[in-house]
Parts: structure tokens; sequence; C-alpha cells
């Protein structure tokens, strides 16, 4: 098979690499890609700039079988919609079911309708309104306001204070960041562990492929912005088969049934945001896509035939009968540029010379992200720049091999997190 993979970072480069390592891949084309990719055997890179009537070009040019959408930008520009109008098989929700991530409100009245436990929540449209609902829930133990937008990962605040949720609410009016447009969701903070699952679904079929943990914030000890995430590990060794099996009756099942119920059938990645305490676990969002970064740590180690898999939701084959099982962990940490993440007007430095020895890195794999080639050599054109996987049959073994190889690759003005894997 022929496999086209649209988007261009750390996420697509993990993806072409594990889809070209099952034996019936002839080959990955990557649009645009990136330069780095090129490390890779059987992927090819391809550049421009990413539109609908150049990627379905591309199909037809090269014979492409299945094509795998990364960034959430093109679910929301209807390209597996037109890929389907096409008659080429598509890994990717459409446009009308990739509202569970595109809009926090309607998600979030989706959970309530269909009895998905998810946290107590608010929408408004305005400062007064903000203040008004923090005034009103004095009982909360805190505040998770997220711009109810696509936000590109990055559009969070969580705070214990009702002062720090208005100044917040206030900043995210006044600045108007994408997202805001469609309002600001005011939801009561949580306590307890994070966890991300994710299953393949074709309508109201489904399979699990992997647990991973994220950080989002860009500082040790979970200080500092949040990012669109600065590492992550898999899998997630403290949750068991029997909470897999009580989220699959409490959220996946009933979330592909409440698709169907509304018209809006859900084939693609389902990715869920957990958080989990002594009291149980709550839906925090749902994606509707691969995860960035955490693809980059569970689709090393994921073990199967990974092709068939997702052309099996992308065509309501059946999928293959095997349990998901993952013998080895892998952590993956990334290396994002100076001014990541880009808040309060601060410039993201770009340009910076790639230096160091990524093919001979052992017992760890690097996947590029934010880079471009300028004089025949790679520098750092993005946020997130690089990012390094470290493998081993323990997560601290893992962990080791991980930071083992973060000196291999460099660049001028990176910044990382030291403290990626360690489990409080």
């Amino acid at each position: 098979m022929k496999v086209l993979v649209i988007g261009g970072g750390g996420r697509e480069h993990a993806l072409s690499y594990r889809l070209s390592l099952d034996e019936v891949i002839e080959g990955v084309w990557v649009y645009p890609g990136n330069p780095g990719m090129k490390i890779t055997p059987k992927v090819w890179p391809m550049g421009g700039e990413v539109n609908f009537e150049r990627a379905l070009s591309i199909v037809r040019e090269l014979k492409i079988d299945f094509v795998v959408i990364g960034p959430e930008k093109f679910l929301f520009e209807a390209f597996v919609d037109r890929f389907k109008q096409a008659r080429v098989p598509v890994f990717g929700p459409t446009r009308a079911a990739s509202f569970l991530e595109e809009s926090k409100i309607r998600s979030k009245i989706f959970m309530k309708e269909f009895g998905i436990p998810t946290a107590d929540f608010g929408h408004v449209g305005s400062f007064l309104e903000a203040c008004s609902w923090i005034e009103s829930h004095p009982a909360w133990t805190g505040y998770v306001l997220k711009l109810s937008g696509p936000a590109l990962g990055k559009g969070v605040v969580v705070t214990r204070d009702a002062g720090a949720a208005k100044a917040a609410s206030r900043e995210f009016f006044d600045q108007r960041p994408p997202g805001i447009e469609d309002g600001l969701v005011i939801e009561e903070a949580i306590d307890g562990k994070e966890v991300s699952l994710f299953y393949a679904c074709e309508e109201s079929c489904f399979k699990f492929i992997a647990s991973a943990c994220d950080h989002k914030r860009l500082l040790d000890h979970d200080l500092g912005p949040n990012t669109g995430g600065m590492g992550a590990y898999s899998p997630c060794h403290w949750i068991d088969d029997r909470f897999l099996e009580l989220v699959e009756e409490k959220i996946v099942k009933p979330t592909l049934a409440g698709m169907l119920k509304r018209g809006t059938p859900f084939s693609g990645m389902l990715f869920l945001g957990l958080m989990v305490n002594e009291r149980g676990f709550y839906l925090l969002e749902y994606n509707t896509r691969f995860g960035d970064p955490e693809t980059q740590a569970f689709l090393p180690v994921f073990e199967g035939n990974l092709t068939e898999i997702l052309y099996s939701a992308s065509t309501g084959k059946p999928f293959p009968k095997e349990n998901q099982t993952q013998k080895k962990t892998a952590l993956h940490v990334v290396k994002a540029a100076k001014g990541y993440p880009g808040l309060n007007g601060q410039a993201v430095q770009a340009g910076q010379a790639i230096m160091g020895d990524a093919p001979h890195l052992s017992k760890a794999l690097l996947f590029y992200a934010g880079v471009k080639e300028e004089n025949g050599i790679l520098v750092s054109n993005g946020g997130r720049v690089l990012g390094f996987t470290g493998l081993g049959a323990s997560l601290s073994e893992a962990r080791v091999h991980a930071y083992e190889s973060l000196s291999r690759v460099c660049f001028s003005g990176e910044q990382f997190r030291s403290d990626i894997g360690e489990v409080k």
C-alpha cells in the first residue's frame, strides 16, 4: 500500500515512521511533512502549502491507497468529507463529527445529554458573564477556563483563586485570541491524575490503541503556561484492564451511540482526556485525532498492524481480533524554541541551526517537528522543534534512554523539561 499522511510536525513524523514498519506498506508520503523526516526509510516529505486540491492531486498522481489526517485543522476544513466524496479511503472524522473537539461548549452539552461523567460547567460570552458565573459558584475548589473554539492546545487556564479566574477571563475577552469567538467555558477544577486514552473507531465499533500521560506545562514541576505538550510517556502503568472496561462502558460506547443518534456517526481516532481520582473518572475533553506529543510516545511501542486497523476504521472492514498489548514503554521529551509558547507578545525564536548526529541515536528515536531546510542545513521553524523518544522495558529505563539522547541533537535557545515521566 501507498499511504499519504497530511501534516508536517512531530506527530506526523511518528505516524509515518510507524506506518512504514508494517509489511504491507510500500511507502509513506507526508504532505507537507518536513525535511527532517528524510531520516526515516520509506518516508518522503513533499513540502509546499497544504490545500485540498493539491492533496487530491497527489493521491491521483502517486496512486495513493489510503490517507491519514494528522492535525485537527484539516478535519475542521472538511478534508475527510472531500476525500470521501472523491472515493478515497481516509482515516479521520467528518466535519460534522469533529465538533467534539472543535467546540468545547457543544462537546460539553453532548456529554451532559448522553450521561458521560464530566465536570460541572458554564458557558459565557463576555467578561461580565464570566464574573457572574464565577461568583455564583463559590463552593468550587478551583476553576478551569477554556476557549470554546479551536485554540491549538493553548487556550486553558487553571486556577484555585476566584480573583485569578476573573483576571484570566478579562485577558481572554480583551485580547480576543483564536477560539474566543465561540465564547469561554468555565468548569469546576477536578483534582486527580490525568490520562489520555486512544480508540480507533468506526461508527459503533472501536478498538483500544494505547494509553499515555502528557505533560502540558512549559516548566518542571508543572509550572509555567500551558503548551501543546512538552512530553509524554506510554503506557500509563497505573491503570488496569478493569479501568479500561469501565471507560468503554461509561464513555466510549455512549459517545459512539450518541453520535449515531444525532446523525453524525464517528469514524477515526477518539482521544479521551480523563481526570482520575478516588471518586472515579471524569472526561475533561474529547479530541478527534492522534495526540501531539502522545503519538510520539505510544506509536514506537505499538504492537500490531497499524495500517490494517486504521484502514478498517476508514472502510468499514472488521477490526483485527487480536487484543492490543504493549510490552515495552516509551517516554518522549520535546525540545522547544526560545520564546515558546509565544504568550504576551513574546516572539518564538526561529532559524537556529540543528546540530548533531540524529541517525546514530541508540535506544531512542528522534522525531522532527518545527524544522525547515536553509542552505542545505536544518534550522528551527516552529515552537516545538525536536522530540526524543526513549524505549525500554520499564518507564525508568525509557526515561534514561530519552534523556541520554537529548545532547546528541541540539540548537541554540532550546528549552525542555527535565522531569517528564517522574510519577508522583
